[in-house]
């Protein structure tokens, strides 16, 4: 059975990569552009394993997104600019489990989700390579 996933994220190009990507790794992804579609794709009748949230979009309160999905007691993943240190504390206290920058979700996308997917949702799991990654 595939697992199934949420994805706040407004690049239509960007979108199709995750789904594409993660469509190899038996995951159905539904991408949500705006705060209505995220809230809604929550209360799905396959309520997903998981909540993929862009820190980085404009227009979209992704804060209120990441607290919709803990709400929930989905585990929330966000990712954005290595750069945007205040974006990244903002998640953090909105309650995301995990936060790393755009390069490193790109380049493990599936082994970021398969360990969040093992994490409690009520721990955090930042480490140091991380905080490297959101420093440089």
């Amino acid at each position: 059975m595939a697992t199934h996933i949420i994805a706040l994220e407004k690049d239509l190009f960007f979108s199709v990569k995750i789904r594409d990507t993660l469509s190899h790794h038996d995951t159905e992804v539904l991408i949500a552009r705006n705060l209505s579609a995220f809230e809604k794709g929550l209360q799905t009748p396959h309520k997903p394993a998981l909540a993929i949230v862009n820190i980085a979009i404009q227009g979209v309160d992704w804060e209120e997104a990441i607290r919709a999905a803990v709400v929930q007691q989905i585990p929330v993943l966000a990712f954005g600019s290595h750069m945007d240190l205040e974006a990244r504390k903002r998640a953090l206290e909105a309650g995301a489990q995990k936060v790393v920058a755009n390069s490193k979700f790109t380049s493990d996308m599936p082994g970021l989700i398969k360990r969040l997917l093992e994490t409690p949702a009520d721990q955090s799991i930042q480490n140091e390579e991380d905080n490297e990654a959101f420093s440089e």
